[in-house]
C-alpha cells in the first residue's frame, strides 16, 4: 500500500507539473504571436511559474532516481537513460522543428533550416530539458561508487553550478547547472529523511503556500526586479525562494489528491507526462491555428483553455493510438516503447 501512493503521488505532482509546462508555453507562444494577452498579466505569470514549474521536475526525477539506479549496474543506467531520453529528444525536435518551417507564417519563433542541423547539439524549445535531464544522471551514475562521498560531492557541484553556472545553451548546459540542485536536494531528502509518503500536510497550509507563492513572486517582479524568467542566473536567491514555495505547494497539493483519490486525471497526466511534454507544442500551436485562421476567433481565454486542451489530451491520445497500431516508434525506440512511461522515474 505504502508503494502504491509513493507511486500515486509522484504521479500526481507530474500532473500538475505538466499542466503547468503545457499553460506556460502556450501563454508565452500565443503571447508573442500576437494574441490580445494583457502584458502586465503575461509577464507576471510567466515570471512566476518558470521559477518552480521545471525544478519540480528535476526534483521528483532526484526523488526517484536511487529505485530506478538500484534496478541496474551503472552502465545499464546510463544506457537506458540515453535510449529514453536522446531518441524522442532526436524525433520530436526534428517534427517540431519541420512543422514550424512548414508553417513558418504561423510560427513566432522563426525556425530556420540551418536550425536543424543544430538539433543534435542545440536544443529547440522545450527540448533542452531532456538534455539537461540526462547530464544529471550521468553525473549521479559516476559519482553514486564515491559511497561516503558521494553525497556531498553531488551537493557541491549542484551548488557550484548553480551561483557560476555555464553559460552555453549547447547540450543543454545551462538548464542542467540552474537546475541540478533540485534534483541534488531530492536525492538527499530520499537519502537522509526516508521519502515524503507519510507526509499530512493541512488543506490549509497548502492554501497557505499558494498564497505564499503567489504574493512573493509578484513583490520580487514588481518591487524588487524586473519580471524575467529565473532560470537565467542572474538572481540565485530569488529562485531558489520562489523554486523551494513553488514545490512545496505542488508536492503537498500532490500529496493531498493522492490521499484523497481524488481529480485522477491529473495522475493520468503525471503517468503520461513525458509524451505530453514531447508534443503539446505541436497540439496547441496547431489548435491556436485553427481557431485563429479559421475560425477567426481572438479571445485569449477560449484559446487558453482550448489550447491547454489540446496539449494535455492529443498527446496521450495519439501515444494510445501509436499502441494501437502497433508503432512504438514515435516515442521509444523498437519494443521497448512500454518502458518510455518511466523513463524519468
Amino acid at each position: 500500500m505504502a508503494m502504491a501512493h509513493r507511486r500515486e503521488w509522484v504521479d500526481y505532482g507530474k500532473g500538475i507539473g505538466i499542466i503547468l509546462v503545457v499553460y506556460a508555453h502556450l501563454l508565452s507562444s500565443g503571447y508573442h504571436a500576437g494574441l490580445p494577452i494583457q502584458e502586465h498579466f503575461f509577464s507576471l505569470s510567466d515570471s512566476i511559474i518558470y521559477s518552480f514549474h521545471m525544478p519540480l521536475f528535476f526534483f521528483l526525477a532526484g526523488f526517484l532516481v536511487e529505485q530506478s539506479y538500484n534496478k541496474r549496474r551503472a552502465r545499464e543506467f546510463v544506457g537506458d537513460k540515453i535510449k529514453f531520453l536522446v531518441y524522442p529528444y532526436l524525433i520530436w525536435s526534428f517534427l517540431q522543428a519541420i512543422s514550424e518551417l512548414l508553417f513558418a507564417g504561423h510560427s513566432a519563433r522563426g525556425v530556420t533550416a540551418a536550425d536543424l542541423w543544430a538539433i543534435p547539439y542545440l536544443p529547440l524549445a522545450q527540448f533542452w530539458y531532456l538534455y539537461a535531464l540526462l547530464w544529471m544522471y550521468v553525473i549521479y551514475a559516476l559519482l553514486r561508487h564515491w559511497n561516503k562521498f558521494t553525497y556531498a560531492a553531488l551537493l557541491v557541484i549542484a551548488a557550484l553550478l548553480f551561483y557560476f553556472p555555464i553559460k552555453s545553451e549547447i547540450l543543454a548546459l545551462q538548464g542542467f547547472s540552474t537546475g541540478f540542485i533540485f534534483f541534488v536536494v531530492a536525492v538527499l531528502i530520499k537519502k537522509y529523511n526516508g521519502g515524503l509518503e507519510n507526509l499530512t500536510i493541512s488543506p490549509w497550509i497548502i492554501i497557505g503556500l499558494l498564497v505564499s507563492l503567489l504574493v512573493v513572486g509578484v513583490y520580487i517582479f514588481e518591487y524588487r526586479i524586473e519580471p524575467a524568467r529565473l532560470t537565467n542566473g542572474l538572481h540565485p536567491f530569488y529562485f531558489l525562494l520562489l523554486a523551494a514555495l513553488g514545490i512545496a505547494f505542488c508536492l503537498s497539493l500532490a500529496q493531498l489528491l493522492a490521499r484523497k483519490k481524488c481529480c485522477q486525471v491529473v495522475q493520468t497526466l503525471g503517468i503520461y507526462s513525458l509524451q505530453i511534454y514531447l508534443v503539446h507544442m505541436l497540439a496547441g500551436v496547431g489548435t491556436r491555428v485553427i481557431l485563429r485562421h479559421f475560425l477567426h476567433l481572438e479571445d485569449p481565454f477560449i484559446h487558453m483553455i482550448i489550447g491547454v486542451g489540446a496539449g494535455l489530451f492529443a498527446p496521450v491520445m495519439l501515444y494510445k493510438i501509436a499502441r494501437q497500431m502497433d508503432f512504438p516508434y514515435l516515442f521509444a525506440p523498437g519494443r521497448a516503447h512500454h518502458k518510455s512511461l518511466k523513463v524519468i522515474t
